[in-house]
């Protein structure tokens, strides 16, 4: 992955995944758990779940959960290629799990306990 961002302070951060597909690591905070049945899974998810969306607007980021709850809503630091992968692929995966930052992300991964989930996304 390319780090793009620092992801201090429970700050989401983008991320290209080495077949250059966008992804967003989005550390756990209270106002962003993620919901069982919200189609969170363990393993890459297949297709986007059209229960949620993203809307990207330079560089503020919007994700709505089911029923158009906002999940994020805001600032995100983004590379022009990270940029250039969301208008590729017009999916975002999602990664998220019990860390709050950089530090403690490979913890959660080794561990088995990080969820995904691909959202369709759309560009301002």
């Amino acid at each position: 992955m390319e780090l793009t961002s620092t992801g201090l302070h429970g700050v989401p951060w983008p991320e290209l995944l080495p077949d250059l597909r966008p992804a967003l690591i989005v550390p756990a905070t209270p106002d962003r758990l993620p919901h069982p049945g919200d189609g969170w899974t363990p393993h890459m998810p297949e297709a986007p779940d059209p229960a949620w969306s993203a809307h990207l607007d330079s560089h503020r980021l919007t994700i709505h959960r089911p029923g158009n709850h906002t999940w994020y809503d805001g600032p995100i630091t983004a590379s022009r290629e990270w940029h250039r992968a969301t208008r590729t692929h017009h999916t975002l995966l999602l990664i998220t799990g019990p860390f709050t930052g950089p530090h403690d992300l490979n913890t959660a991964a080794t561990t088995g306990h990080l969820l995904l989930l691909t959202v369709p996304i759309r560009l301002a």
